[in-house]
Order: C-alpha cells, then structure tokens, then sequence
C-alpha cells in the first residue's frame, strides 16, 4: 500500500495525500483513518491526530493501533493519566502489546510513578525477550 511506503520513507505530508485518496473511496477504512493520524502525528499536529484516531474507533472500538497511538498523542499533548486509559484499553485486548506496555511505561514515569514505570518496561522486555514485540 503506497501510504504504507510513504510512512516508512517519513513523507508524512505526501502519505496524507494518499490516505485522503483511500478515504475518500472507503470512508470507513479504519486502517487509512488510523494511518493518516499517525501522519498528522508525525507532523505534531496531535490533535488533528486524535480526530482521525477517533473515527477508526468509533468504527472498531478495539482496534489496537488506533488505541495505542491515540494514548501516544494524548501523552504527547501532556496528558499522560489520559493517556494510560488508551494503553490499558489496548493491553486488555493485546496483553504482549510491547508498543503500549512500553508507552504505558513513559506515561507512568511521566507521572511520577518509578516503580509502576519499571514494571511495565519489564514487561515489555520480558515479551519482547520472547520474540513478541505488536501482534495485531
């Protein structure tokens, strides 16, 4: 898929161009609304990121991407207690999640909790030493 290709050059500008071509054919693509936040997410536009994440959620409330990188930029706009709802709501789901377990873990040492931080970074690691990292 050529905003698959777009996203891994980091071209997010042009990969929004493409997602908006997708969406425009299938509106309800939860994959191309999940893909063209993570573009807007990698140009900092957070919240615009949030609006497309919602939609992909409100088509598949526990479509994982969606869950996790919504957290990201929650987190990003420096609201990281909002954000761990979105992890945990990913991890209920994906418990080997090591993106959100990871993420989790930021947002958690964002707050000020080491050790619950520590517990989930170990938790990733401990996946992650078994050959799991996102399994979607």
């Amino acid at each position: 898929m050529i905003p698959v290709v777009l996203d891994n050059l980091r071209n997010p500008a042009e990969a929004i161009l493409y997602y908006n071509k997708a969406l425009a054919v299938q509106p309800n693509d939860t994959y191309a609304l999940t893909g063209k936040g993570d573009a807007l997410e990698d140009l900092r536009n957070y919240t615009g990121a949030i609006l497309y994440y919602n939609k992909a959620l409100a088509i598949d409330p526990k479509y994982v991407d969606a869950l996790n990188n919504k957290g990201f930029a929650l987190a990003n706009l420096g609201n990281p207690a909002e954000a761990i709802l979105y992890y945990d709501k990913d991890l209920a789901i994906q418990p080997n999640d090591t993106y959100a377990l990871d993420n989790k873990a930021a947002a958690l040492n964002n707050l000020g909790n080491y050790t619950g931080a520590i517990l989930y970074y170990n938790k990733a690691l401990h996946y992650r030493s078994k050959g799991h990292f996102c399994i979607n």
